[in-house]
């Protein structure tokens, strides 16, 4: 009996201590959970920031060439005209350009295409013989005819009688960086830092050529099979073409 009692006595005495490691635990994890402060209320998780990527948009630059009823050449209006357009936009090998003719709304189908089919050619010498050679152009010979109005109203008819220049490219947008929004030093939610590629993106837009490649790669050229076989065969030889080895200047 004595022993009893004292055994219950020793547990007494112990207990405290228990409670004290386990309220000392339990302020320990709630110091290492996710502040409540940006957390989802349903979740009870933070949201990370979004990850920094490039945005990639195609613009399109429009430039109408008007002519003469019946008539396929350029007049002095609209060769300067044209110019400034070129001047403004400032074409590049990136770039793409289209050339689309109409005609006018009186002639017959045949014809409207046959019109529109010169005063195609007639803007795409004009546009080559001012350094637009190098840029790819697409030219399309609608000979559509958009209806004139009654009286032969002066703005129907001078739909027809154009050759629309569209020019396309890409542009890149860099990311919102730098991006300091979330602290940059002890986090115990484990997110990336809100800063977390900025270098990395921005340098890629700012050093990629053509915005175009990052939305679609381009198709490999036809490769040179004799220069393909002839590694095959220095391969089975033995005469592969040693490396050079590159001297470093102390």
């Amino acid at each position: 009996m004595i022993a009893a009692l004292q055994h219950a006595a020793s547990r007494r005495r112990h207990l405290p201590h228990h409670l004290g490691c386990l309220t000392a635990l339990s302020i320990a994890l709630a110091a290492c959970a996710a502040p409540g402060a940006g957390t989802n209320p349903n979740l009870g998780w933070l949201e990370a920031s979004s990850p920094k990527s490039l945005e990639v948009e195609r613009a399109q630059y429009r430039h109408t060439v008007h002519f003469a009823t019946d008539q396929a050449d350029l007049t002095a209006v609209e060769q300067e005209r044209l110019l400034t357009f070129l001047q403004t936009v400032a074409p590049t090998r990136q770039d793409t350009m289209m050339i689309e003719g109409h005609a006018d709304e009186r002639a017959a189908d045949l014809y409207n295409l046959e019109l529109a089919s010169r005063r195609i050619t007639s803007v795409g010498d004009f546009l080559r013989e001012h350094g637009v050679d190098g840029i790819a152009l697409h030219a399309s010979a609608f000979g559509e005819r958009v209806p004139a109005a009654e009286g032969s109203d002066p703005a129907s008819w001078q739909q027809n009688r154009r050759v629309v220049v569209v020019l396309e490219r890409h542009l890149v947008e860099l990311p919102p960086c730098p991006d300091w929004s979330r602290e940059s030093g002890l986090d115990y939610s484990n997110l990336p830092g809100s800063n977390f590629g900025c270098a990395t993106q921005t340098n890629l837009g700012l050093m990629v050529a053509n915005p175009g490649d990052l939305v679609r790669g381009r198709k490999l050229a036809p490769a040179s099979g004799i220069h393909a076989a002839e590694g095959i065969v220095r391969y089975r030889t033995g005469n592969v073409v040693e490396l050079q080895e590159e001297e470093l200047g102390n």
